[in-house]
Order: C-alpha cells, then structure tokens, then sequence
C-alpha cells in the first residue's frame, strides 16, 4: 500500500465522519424545528417558568429520540414550515439513511481502488455541502420565530459561552 492509499482511505473515513456530522446536525435542526414551532407557544399554558422548562425538557428528549423519517412526519404536521424546505429534507432522507446504514457496504468494491476512494470523497463532500445548506435553511426559517419569542442570535450566544 503506497502513502497515496492511505491517504486517501483516510480521507474517505474523514468525509463521512464530517458527512455524517453534518446530517445529524441537520437532524437536530429539525428537532429544534418541531420544539420552537409546538412548544414555545405553550409557555403562557404552564402553571409557572418550572413547569415549562421541564415540559420544554421532555419535548426535546422526545425528539432527539426520534429518527429521521418520524421528524419528517413531524414537520409535515406543523403549520407554515415551508413545502420546498420540507421536500428537500424529503429528498436528502435517501442520502442519510446511505449513510447511517449501508455506505461502506454499498461502496466495498470502490474502496478497493484509488479512483473508487476518489469517488467515495466527493459523493460525501456533495453530503456535507447538501447537509449544511439545508441545516442554514432550517436556521433561517426560525430565526424570526425565535426572535418573536426573545431568543435572539446574542441570546443564543451568551448561552452557548455559558454552557
């Protein structure tokens, strides 16, 4: 095996790990979808701050929980979530379920040669670019609904720097 080899099956497994980082964050784009549009609303409903925070809590494990395709269902069920957003994430579901559960099985023969390693690169760097851009997408469809609701991008920040 020359040094080219393995660089480029390093760079294979580099690609999908970031590929696939890039749809779970995508999918937690999603969740964060389906939390402020349901449950931001529900806060005037709960008896006191405690309350809400644990039903915010359990609304968030709840949606972690859930796979890809049952946050689809989700965001289908939620009022004014744009349709070509929403059939976008539809159509990038193929290429996260490749990547979760058949990647490596589906290109073992690629992964034998040089080109075939090649290919596999590029095919998971399209991923990562599909990915984020539709994570952008699902960020900035709720950035105006979370400032409604006093969350502000400074808001945001201070508490990332808090945790």
């Amino acid at each position: 095996m020359t040094d080219t080899d393995e660089e480029l099956i390093r760079e294979v497994y580099s690609r999908y790990g970031l590929a696939m980082y890039m749809a779970q964050v995508l999918e937690h784009g999603m969740v964060n979808a389906v939390i402020i549009m349901h449950t931001l609303d529900t806060r005037r409903s709960h008896a006191d701050e405690e309350s809400w925070l644990a039903a915010f809590d359990a609304a968030y494990e709840s949606g972690l929980a859930k796979t890809y395709g049952n946050m689809l269902r989700q965001l289908e069920t939620l009022n004014g979530f744009p349709p070509d957003l929403l059939a976008r994430l539809r159509a990038a579901k193929e290429d996260r379920d490749v990547l979760a559960h058949r990647f490596f099985r589906q290109n073992d023969v690629a992964f034998l040669n040089p080109r075939g390693r090649t290919a596999m690169i590029v095919w998971c760097e399209d991923r990562i670019e599909l990915f984020k851009a539709l994570s952008d997408e699902v960020d900035a469809f709720l950035e105006p609904i979370q400032e409604r609701h006093g969350i502000s991008k400074e808001w945001i920040e201070r508490a990332q720097d808090q945790s």
